[in-house]
């Protein structure tokens, strides 16, 4: 990826800074109906995603750093660079709702249970992309490579779709066939050892800067003060390019502590990109194939070091890292009643409505790959903060509810607790989206969250609305 810079759009960011500030939306036609007691009374607006970090905003050479990496945030990945193997060619593709780095719109990752290797299934490759050859326009190239296939040639997880020779690798691989059922580490068939799929969507990035700035011990002590029926695990990582554990935060299994390697693995895995952090491709089965007079090679490191010490892994993490936490809207008396019962169900033991963040986060934030620190700035925004993600971070045993999918210390059943913050943003819940709203999503905790779980059943009507209500404003 070639790095764009921003300076250029700061005065449009800014612009949309202010655009973007929470505010009382007009309430059209179909937000007139007299509302019930359970009600809100306000709109539910989405104003606010994916703003920066107010002293972020106010600094112009850190709203630059910000634009910047949220440019190469949504710039898509072409070929060579791209592939061998993918699921997909943007940041976006993934982290869109409802702003650039939000959630996922659907499913964008599959895992195996009997997948050896730690990664998800690659959905594409770059050996069933291409048709047509070099096209032009009169006389004027316009895809010197060919034509890319729409949507990105045939996809591993559609049944009868003819497997390209990468697919079929990685089909043989990770074990992956369109005929395994759903991880439910509860079942029989998985108890005796078969073999499943787990989707995932993927997690908003709002507010990360905060969750990566929360001193370890932070989390340690957190899990050790819950109560031992619902305690926390906490899941200690390594990143590849550092050789101290810190404690996991990132991702559904707590696979990751800090940003940077969330980032370097994800232009890996999710798009086939070869970083600093992490150099070889995920296979060489596209190497020396040619289709259509293009020959497909080996670019080596493709996500190289500009002069400014940042690769794009570090852009991506300078903009996840600004991202402000989502915007909260007022609470009327049924979301205010909400919250109490909230609270009172037990649903706050793992969902934690407060964190602090170190006093000084870049005594233990690494720098970028090029040796670039964290701007002053920045580490100021972020020090400490309390911020309220209702999420303590730590994993969980879900019992039915986990993904089946062993990652490190992070076992079938466990989950990382997803933080409730912008859950008004969100059409799908859980991890794989098989709650399309609310009250299905609580109804179908199990394992630790079970008990909550139970008594949000047993809750009246309104009294379930009233606890959906103020869900509604975080």
């Amino acid at each position: 990826m070639k790095t764009q810079t921003a300076l250029g759009s700061v005065g449009l960011i800014l612009c949309a800074l202010a655009l973007a500030t929470p505010h009382n939306a007009y309430a059209g036609p179909a937000n007139r109906r007299a509302s019930t007691q359970s009600q809100p009374s306000y709109p539910i607006n989405l104003d606010g995603f994916g703003a920066p970090l107010p002293a972020v905003a106010n600094s112009l050479a850190d709203l630059s750093t910000f634009a910047t990496g949220q440019i190469n945030f949504k710039e898509i990945e072409e070929m060579p660079q791209l592939g061998p193997l993918f699921n997909g060619t943007t940041c976006t593709g993934c982290h869109s709702q409802p702003a650039t780095g939000g959630g996922g719109l659907f499913i964008n990752e599959i895992r195996v249970r009997n997948n050896t290797d730690p990664g998800p299934v690659h959905i594409f490759a770059v050996d069933n992309m291409l048709r047509n050859g070099p096209q032009s326009q009169g006389a004027t190239p316009i895809f010197a490579g060919g034509v890319t296939a729409e949507p990105l040639g045939c996809q591993i997880t559609v049944p009868g779709c003819q497997l390209s020779a990468c697919q079929q690798e990685e089909a043989m691989k990770t074990t992956f066939s369109t005929e395994l059922p759903t991880c439910d580490p509860t079942s029989a068939n998985f108890t005796s050892g078969g073999d499943c799929v787990a989707g995932r969507a993927a997690l908003a990035l709002f507010g990360d800067g905060l969750v990566e700035a929360v001193p370890d011990q932070t989390l340690i002590q957190l899990a050790q003060n819950e109560p031992q029926s619902i305690r926390g695990t906490v899941k200690m990582v390594t990143e590849n390019f550092l050789n101290t554990a810190h404690v996991g935060r990132f991702g559904w299994k707590n696979d990751h502590a800090l940003l940077r390697g969330f980032a370097g693995d994800a232009y890996l895995n999710e798009m086939g990109i070869t970083n600093p952090d992490n150099p070889t491709d995920t296979s060489s089965c596209a190497i020396g194939v040619t289709q259509y007079g293009i020959t497909l090679e080996d670019t080596g490191i493709e996500d190289t070091i500009d002069p400014d010490g940042r690769a794009d892994i570090d852009r991506f993490s300078d903009f996840m890292r600004a991202l402000a936490p989502p915007p909260t809207i007022p609470q009327n008396s049924s979301a205010l009643r909400g919250k109490f019962m909230f609270s009172q169900l037990g649903c706050a033991g793992c969902h934690a409505p407060s964190l602090t963040t170190a006093s000084n986060p870049a005594s233990f934030i690494p720098a970028a790959t090029g040796g670039t620190p964290m701007s002053s700035t920045v580490n100021h925004a972020l020090a400490q903060q309390t911020f309220h993600p209702y999420g303590d971070f730590l994993l969980h045993d879900m019992g039915a509810l986990g993904d089946g999918i062993t990652s490190g210390a992070a076992g079938p059943t466990m989950m990382r607790t997803a933080p409730l913050w912008g859950l008004r943003a969100k059409s799908i819940f859980l991890h794989d989206g098989r709650a399309l709203d609310l009250p299905t999503a609580i109804s179908l905790h199990d394992g630790q969250g079970k008990p909550a779980s139970q008594a949000f059943q047993a809750l009246s009507t309104s009294q379930q609305q009233d606890v959906v209500n103020f869900l509604n404003t975080l």
